[in-house]
């Protein structure tokens, strides 16, 4: 069994701001130009993400080309506070891992924001790779790219 991979991090933003830049503006701090699967597909990076904010919504990548590449669906999704998605990237969505972040305020300036990637097995023959890939790849996502984007 895989153990989960977490992260904490302080932002320099409120708890309302820091959930608003992990949901709604995400094409602010995901590289689109490194970490998407138009990149794979097309060679171009994609346009955007569009995230639909509820229980059972999707995060959808927006390719150069207009396609569609559904990352993955919210099973949890409580405004500034709370959310918790299937996150399937790439593979079929009965093949994904859990993201469940947590947001939690310290003042009205910073937010604490935990990050746990979990359920590998989920991913199935695939679980080794995806643990590797996210392992080495969500320190520049979440603790680069999105505090920087909490900082703007």
């Amino acid at each position: 069994m895989l153990e989960p991979l977490s992260y904490r991090i302080e932002v320099p933003c409120n708890q309302e701001k820091a959930f608003t830049v992990f949901t709604k503006d995400m094409t602010k701090w995901w590289p689109l130009d490194k970490r998407a699967m138009s990149m794979y597909a097309t060679g171009k990076p994609a346009k955007s993400i569009e995230v639909d904010g509820r229980a059972g919504g999707h995060v959808v990548e927006i390719g150069a080309d207009g396609s569609e590449h559904h990352w993955g669906t919210f099973t949890a999704y409580d405004p500034f506070e709370y959310l918790a998605m299937d996150f399937h990237m790439g593979l079929p969505p009965e093949q994904s891992g859990t993201v469940a972040v947590t947001f939690i305020a310290v003042d009205a300036t910073r937010t604490v924001v935990e990050l746990v990637h979990s359920n590998w097995e989920g991913y199935g023959d695939k679980a080794d790779m995806m643990y590797s890939g996210y392992g080495s790849s969500w320190h520049m996502l979440f603790e680069e790219c999105f505090k920087a984007a909490c900082s703007e």
